[in-house]
């Protein structure tokens, strides 16, 4: 008996659905459900997907169910299926029951939400309704088994692949999804048919395997000029990728003919159909198509600026060496194959190709593992050439390398020249000088990375000694570089720099500090004046927890009027005190929480970080806050503490519009 159909009101109009969601959190559980069912109906996606996952943590099951047997009213029925997928495992046992309803359709929403569900406890239920008399039904069934992925139901689909057209499709996809090679022979069989050819070859691909392999290989070779090239040709080079490359067909009259169809399809004018080609040509093993599957397959990935490795290449390490000689894309995927196979790769061939960024930590995790004793000519030049041409922002990535072959960097730097005096820098420069040029930051910063360069040595008082003479702005770019050098960090004269020009050197100095962990640092930090506050100088306090700081950066907080101290730090400096705590930050926090300005939600969220059991009386009072922000704040603290007192106000949290929050809250219940 289907359930009457509610009286439909007007469409709410956006702006009213998200007062109304706002609004909910404060509103008596009892009066949310009748909301929700009206909210269900708003056209707005964003809108009906906060409605759906509200409902599902606030409506009862049977409710639920009486939606799905409306057959007056679309949008109740699919919104009670969408509320039962979202409850999860929780629905599965009133799923089961409905299996067994006298109205299709009730059924064939039972059946959607197992399939939804994936529960491996379903199988033996879905069984039982193959043989509904209603073909959706049945349908819906053979899809959710195959889904389920056990290989036992083969033996039920098998007789669907002569059935009604409806339920063949339904069959093949299902046994494509089984993955069981046991389906091959019967899917193969279906190849040529009009109706679901494509998609048993779909399911053949899915499958995968030698014998799969060779049934769309010999349709394909059978039926050429006669089918969509792209879409069988991409299906046959996946199967073919999945193969163990002791599993290739090895007989060669029989490769060479299938060789000779694909390197025709290298010509073709869709490039789709020239990279599928080209994959298949690489997956069937070393052959004379190679090298042209390989210039195409780099022409077609260079025409979409996709740089990364082939998964059919990862079957050829045999050719890492012939893609380092080529130039661009190629190059980059074959420094990737030598990273993953380094022992079928000569140095030399790396070396050759280590011009520039592409691949740079696939060329480092190779070189990486070429011992420094063995290091081959030349290596030293190379690396530090790219070390020099690289932005300053990823030299990091090869100071393993630095280190590694430091003898060998060390002699190629004592050969680079250094940058043009400013006289002969008037002079017109070359367009791309034909040696890397070290100007004095680079060779500072390489002294302590190197651990000495010729005459500056390399000791940590030697390069601050050195870093010491450089100009002012040299010297604050080499600090940026070395801020977790500690032991350069240590010997600079942080003081004297501190009391001579404060403005220069107070950013530094916090990176120094954060980066280096050099707590020594922080007292000459807090006696800087608040108005000299900056990013830098809040996170060096926040990462190394100072604790002495809170009033330092309390005082910032409230003399933003004053000149030079900006209000866009304001949130940097309570997300500060968040993640120092104490009490003295947590008082902060909480007034700034009650404020109610701007940073109002920011304070909520830098309390929760540090909060303790005392400060949760704040959060039980915000469980009804306006801002869905805040509300995740009050979720994580009350469930952090999960006192008994919490659990009403964690239950409103659960039935939260917004699912993050729900979600949040519905967790900690639960655990």
């Amino acid at each position: 008996m289907s359930a009457a159909p509610l009286p439909l009101p007007s469409e709410i109009s956006w702006d009213g659905a998200m007062r109304l969601l706002e609004a909910l959190p404060a509103m008596p559980l009892a009066e949310r459900g009748a909301q929700v069912e009206m909210l269900v109906r708003n056209s707005s996606p964003g809108v009906r997907e906060r409605v759906l996952r509200l409902g599902a943590n606030l409506l009862p099951e049977e409710r639920l169910a009486e939606h799905l047997r409306n057959d007056h009213d679309a949008v109740l029925r699919n919104a009670g299926l969408e509320m039962l997928k979202l409850r999860g495992a929780r629905s599965f046992p009133l799923a089961v029951r409905l299996l067994a309803d006298p109205e299709p359709d009730v059924v064939l929403q039972a059946v959607l939400l197992l399939d939804h569900l994936r529960d491996p406890r379903a199988l033996e239920a879905l069984r039982g309704v193959l043989a509904h008399p209603d073909l959706n039904v049945a349908q819906a069934a053979i899809l959710a088994i195959g889904r389920l992925g056990d290989a036992r139901s083969i033996p039920d689909l098998l007789p669907f692949l002569a059935a009604d057209p409806w339920l063949q499709m339904a069959a093949v996809q299902a046994l494509g999804d089984l993955r069981s090679r046991r389906a091959v022979a019967d899917l193969a069989r279906l190849l040529g048919d009009p109706v679901v050819g494509a998609i048993a070859a779909e399911a053949l691909a899915r499958i995968g395997g030698v014998s799969a392999c060779r049934a769309l290989i010999a349709f394909w070779i059978g039926q050429a000029g006669q089918l969509d090239d792209a879409a069988l040709l991409g299906l046959l080079a996946h199967g073919l990728e999945g193969l163990p490359r002791a599993a290739v067909p090895a007989d060669r009259p029989a490769i060479g003919r299938i060789l000779a169809a694909l390197r025709d399809r290298l010509a073709a004018a869709a490039p789709e159909v020239r990279a599928a080609a080209a994959r298949c040509i690489l997956a069937l093993g070393p052959s004379d198509g190679d090298e042209p599957a390989l210039a195409v397959l780099a022409a077609v990935a260079e025409e979409g600026e996709d740089a990364r490795l082939p998964s059919v290449l990862r079957r050829r390490p045999d050719l890492a060496g012939a893609l380092l000689r080529r130039p661009g894309t190629a190059a980059a995927w074959g420094m990737q194959l030598a990273a993953l196979f380094p022992r079928r790769v000569a140095p030399a061939d790396v070396l050759a190709a280590l011009g520039g960024a592409a691949a740079l930590s696939a060329a480092v995790r190779f070189l990486g593992r070429v011992p420094a004793a063995q290091a081959p000519a030349g290596l030293g030049p190379a690396v530090l050439r790219l070390y020099l041409e690289l932005p300053a922002e990823r030299r990091a990535e090869i100071v393993p390398l630095l280190r590694r072959f430091r003898v060998a960097v060390r002699g190629a730097l004592a050969a680079v020249a250094e940058p043009p005096a400013a006289a002969a820098a008037l002079a017109p420069a070359p367009a791309a000088p034909a040696e890397p040029v070290a100007d004095p930051v680079d060779r500072v910063v390489l002294a302590a990375l190197l651990g000495g360069t010729g005459g500056s040595g390399g000791s940590p008082r030697a390069v601050a000694a050195a870093l010491e003479r450089l100009p002012l702005a040299g010297r604050l770019a080499a600090i940026v570089q070395l801020a977790a050098h500690r032991p350069v960090m240590r010997a600079l004269p942080w003081d004297a720099w501190l009391r001579e020009a404060p403005e220069a050197h107070a950013a530094a100095a916090a990176e120094a500090a954060a980066a280096s962990r050099l707590c020594e640092l922080l007292p000459l930090l807090r006696a800087l004046p608040p108005r000299l506050a900056e990013p830098a100088l809040l996170r060096a306090f926040a990462e190394l927890a100072d604790g002495d700081a809170v009033p330092w950066l309390l005082e910032v907080l409230e003399t933003v009027a004053v000149p030079r101290v900006r209000p866009e730090l304001r949130p940097l400096v309570i997300e500060s005190l968040g993640r120092i705590g104490g009490a003295a930050a947590r008082r902060a926090l909480a007034a700034a929480a009650l404020d109610r300005t701007a940073e109002s939600r920011l304070a909520y969220r830098a309390l929760a970080a540090c909060a303790e059991e005392e400060d949760a009386p704040l959060f039980r009072a915000a469980v009804t806050h306006s801002d869905w922000y805040v509300r995740l704040a009050c979720a994580e603290v009350l469930g952090r503490f999960a006192a008994p007192q919490d659990v009403p106000a964690l239950a409103r949290l659960a039935a939260d519009p917004v699912p993050a929050v729900a979600h949040r809250a519905l967790s900690c219940l639960e655990g």
